[in-house]
C-alpha cells in the first residue's frame, strides 16, 4: 500500500513476543482481535533456510516434493501482482494451470532474479496432500479442532480484501507480508464484488488498495479509518480472527505463507454462507412487510436466540429447537432441506 494510504491507517496490530507453538495459550489462538506473534516460527527449518537465501528456501521445499500438482496462477506484468478480475469482470486477470513444485519454484525464482514484473501465485493448498514431509516439521497444535494446514507461495502479490469463516493462524515462512485488516462490520465500506464468482472463490473487495478511487468508492475512507495494519517478517505469525476482512500483500519477490484454519464449532453444522445464499434467494426480494416479518423470525430463532424462550416445550419434543443442535437432528434437517430444495 502506498505511503499516502498507509498514513491513513493509524492502528497497528498488537504484537506479542516469546510465544511459540509449545507455550501458546488456547485462549490466545481464539482471540477476537488480531495479534502478531513475533518470531513464533523462527525455529522452523524452512524459516531458517529462508533467512539464508531464497534459493535455500526453494531447495528446502523441493526435498519434500512427491510429484503433487498445484493449481497455479500466472499473472502478466501489467497486473502488477494484483490477483483480480479482468477489466469487464467476466473472468480473471491471470491464466491458471496445474504445475508441479520444481516448475513453480523455477518460475518464481526466474521472475525474482530477472525483475520481470510477472507473478506466479499458488493459493491455499493442503500440506497434508501436497507436501506431507513439510507438514511433519510444523507443529499443528493438537489443541485446535482439526486444523487445515495450507501453503501459499509466489512472487510479490496483492490479494484483495476478503474474509474467511475459519479462525486462522498465518505463519510467514519465507519473505515479508503486509496484512491490512478490517473488522467484520466494515463490509458495507469495502465494495464487495460478486458472491458467486471471485478469483479465489471467496468474495473480495473491488477497491484497488494501491490506487483507491475515493470518488468511485467514497465509503472506503471509513474502512481505512477502522483498519489495522500488520507487517510480518520471516518467522512471524498472525492470529487472524474469523470473519475479519484482510488484504494481503507479499512484499518480497519470493513469499511462502503457512496457514492453519480451524473452526470452534462442529463441522456438521455446515457453512453459514449457504444460509445467506438461500435467504437471498427466498427472502431478499419479498415485499418489505414480509421481509420485516422474516427478520423477526430470524432474530427469534437465530440472532437473538435465547434457550429460555423455548422452555415451554418439553425437552423430548424440542428437536431442532434444542441448543446446541445434536448430530442426529442436524442430519435429519440436512436431509429434509436437500429434499425440499430438489422440488
Amino acid at each position: 500500500m502506498p505511503l499516502s494510504n498507509a498514513k491513513q491507517i493509524t492502528q497497528t496490530v498488537k504484537h506479542l513476543e516469546g510465544i511459540t507453538p509449545k507455550n501458546i495459550p488456547e485462549a490466545l489462538l481464539n482471540s477476537q482481535q488480531p495479534i502478531v506473534l513475533k518470531g513464533y516460527c523462527n525455529h522452523w527449518p524452512l524459516v531458517n533456510a529462508a533467512k539464508r537465501s531464497d534459493e535455500a528456501a526453494a531447495q528446502h521445499l523441493l526435498q519434500f516434493d512427491k510429484g503433487a500438482s498445484f493449481h497455479t496462477h500466472y499473472l502478466p506484468s501489467s497486473a502488477q501482482g494484483r490477483v483480480f478480475y479482468n477489466t469487464a469482470m467476466t473472468g480473471f486477470n491471470f491464466e491458471s494451470s496445474q504445475q508441479r513444485m520444481p516448475q513453480i519454484l523455477t518460475d518464481i525464482l526466474h521472475n525474482a532474479h530477472n525483475k520481470t514484473g510477472q507473478c506466479v501465485y499458488v493459493s491455499a493448498t493442503s500440506l497434508e496432500q501436497s507436501l506431507p514431509g513439510l507438514l511433519e516439521q510444523i507443529e499443528t497444535l493438537p489443541e485446535l479442532n482439526a486444523p487445515l494446514v495450507n501453503i501459499w507461495l509466489g512472487n510479490a502479490s496483492h490479494i484483495a480484501a476478503h474474509y474467511d469463516f475459519a479462525q486462522n493462524l498465518a505463519c510467514c515462512a519465507v519473505g515479508k507480508r503486509r496484512f491490512t485488516l478490517f473488522p467484520p462490520e466494515q463490509l458495507e465500506n469495502l465494495y464487495v464484488g460478486p458472491l458467486d464468482k471471485a478469483p479465489g472463490g471467496q468474495a473480495i473487495s473491488t477497491v484497488d488498495f494501491n490506487q483507491p478511487d475515493l470518488v468511485k468508492y467514497p465509503k472506503f475512507a471509513l474502512a481505512l479509518g477502522a483498519a489495522q495494519m500488520a507487517e510480518l517478517e520471516t518467522g512471524d505469525a498472525l492470529i487472524l480472527p474469523s470473519m475479519w476482512w484482510h488484504h494481503v500483500q507479499g512484499l518480497s519477490e519470493f513469499n511462502v505463507l503457512i496457514t492453519h484454519w480451524w473452526r470452534d464449532t462442529p463441522a456438521q453444522m455446515g457453512r453459514p454462507m449457504n444460509a445467506l445464499l438461500l435467504a437471498m434467494m427466498s427472502i431478499r426480494d419479498l415485499p418489505e412487510q414480509q421481509r420485516n416479518a422474516w427478520k423477526n423470525q430470524f432474530d427469534h430463532y437465530v440472532f437473538k436466540h435465547h434457550p429460555e424462550d423455548f422452555s415451554h416445550i418439553p425437552e423430548t419434543s424440542k428437536s431442532i429447537l434444542a441448543s446446541p443442535m445434536d448430530e442426529t437432528n442436524i442430519r435429519k434437517l440436512r436431509a429434509d432441506l436437500q429434499n425440499k430444495l430438489r422440488r
